[in-house]
């Protein structure tokens, strides 16, 4: 690897003269033009990477018959490219050490790039507001790969029409999808869906919170609430509620939010009203309607992720009591070993909860020092600023 490289914004770019490839099996390898050679380690990072042994979907490949070179055709706009259309989404292989993990994805990510490579046969998804927007594109990309998807909306034919989208781009993804009524004003309908959904299925593997309402006007549901509040997140709320039956510890649910939560006007350190969620017309504001339920969100999101933990702390508990009861003698007596196992593993379950306190302290801590740091260089850039407008 040459000693010096040119300089760059990012460190993925490849240098001058270098050409990134990819083998049929999918390692990754880069070819220097400059020198007629090629290795397996990124010449700028020095990292290895790996793509999917699968073209993405849609994607054919091809040898042309004038020059015998590899080509690459992308089925539904008959595009051509040389490149390996997988190389897009090529990944690292797994670094040593966890501070070389690197971000995979960003603002400019979609669905299906996300789960390329993914086999989803055989799960089961559930997902609000299904048949527009970012809810349609993540039902059609679980659909694409396997999952079986409920669409779980308030118009039935807009959500047909959805699914009769995918089933025109491929029709085993189409069939998999389903349709159940759901209408977020009403927590009867919500009640409905959800006896709906657990006569279809014993398991639900994802459930994605998705759809939303945003500026409305003031107006109140037949249950008595403000209908942003109770579409964005009482219903949702009572929908996970209600279908607690269908998870296992390995069920993902995903909140939708906005960064508009950061926005909301709700009382911190209780005093916690049911006025600040459903104000009166003449207090209410949209926007500030919407920030207030996405805060609402996020919440829901934390309490689901705890619960999560304790249940998991509870059931590694519970197994480990349990192989002590059938290890230990018929006729065990007070000091026996089993005692000291279970001392032993009470102690190793507080010192776990103990090293999750101390990591959350230490997180706030780290952010709270960022953002003095922040402040003070603002606070030397203006003092400098004003000394060089005095000279």
């Amino acid at each position: 690897m040459p000693a010096l490289m040119p300089e760059s914004d990012s460190e993925d770019e490849l240098p001058p003269a270098w050409e990134e490839r990819a083998t049929s099996d999918g390692f990754v390898y880069y070819v220097n033009h400059q020198s007629k050679s090629t290795q397996w380690t990124h010449p700028r990072t020095g990292k290895m990477k790996r793509v999917s042994g699968e073209l993405p979907l849609g994607w054919t490949r091809h040898i042309e018959e004038d020059t015998r070179k590899v080509i690459f055709v992308e089925e539904k706009t008959q595009r051509k490219s040389y490149t390996d259309p997988r190389l897009a989404f090529a990944v690292e292989e797994a670094p040593e050490q966890v501070g070389e993990l690197r971000q995979r994805f960003d603002s400019g990510t979609n669905a299906l790039q996300v789960l390329h490579g993914r086999d989803l046969n055989g799960k089961v998804a559930l997902i609000t507001g299904a048949n527009t927007g970012i809810g349609f594109e993540t039902a059609r990309s679980l659909a694409l790969h396997g999952c079986e998807v409920i669409f779980a909306c308030r118009d039935e034919k807009a959500t047909m029409a959805a699914i009769e989208k995918i089933r025109l781009e491929k029709e085993a993804a189409g069939q998999r999808c389903s349709y159940v009524s759901l209408d977020l004003g009403s927590l009867r309908s919500t009640k409905r869906a959800a006896e709906e959904v657990k006569k279809r299925h014993k398991h639900v593997d994802m459930l994605i919170l998705n759809a939303g309402v945003f500026a409305l006007p003031h107006s109140i549901t037949e249950d008595g609430f403000e209908r942003t509040f109770q579409v964005n997140h009482l219903a949702h709320f009572y929908l996970t509620t209600l279908l607690s039956d269908l998870y296992d510890h390995a069920t993902r649910i995903v909140v939708v939010s906005s960064e508009s939560h950061r926005m909301s006007t709700l009382p911190a350190g209780g005093g916690l009203s049911e006025s600040d969620l459903c104000p009166p017309q003449h207090k209410f504001w949209s926007m500030i309607a919407y920030n207030n339920s996405k805060l609402c969100n996020v919440l829901f999101a934390m309490e689901l992720a705890k619960q999560q933990r304790d249940a998991i702390d509870h059931r590694l508990r519970a197994e480990l009591f349990l192989f002590v009861e059938c290890t230990d003698e018929p006729n065990r007596t007070e000091g026996s070993p089993s005692d000291a196992i279970r001392s032993f593993i009470e102690l190793h379950l507080h010192l776990l909860r103990l090293f999750r306190r101390l990591f959350a302290l230490f997180r706030a801590l780290v952010v709270f020092f960022l953002h003095l740091a922040v402040r003070f260089a603002f606070l030397v850039v203006l003092l400098e600023l004003n000394l060089t407008l005095r000279d």
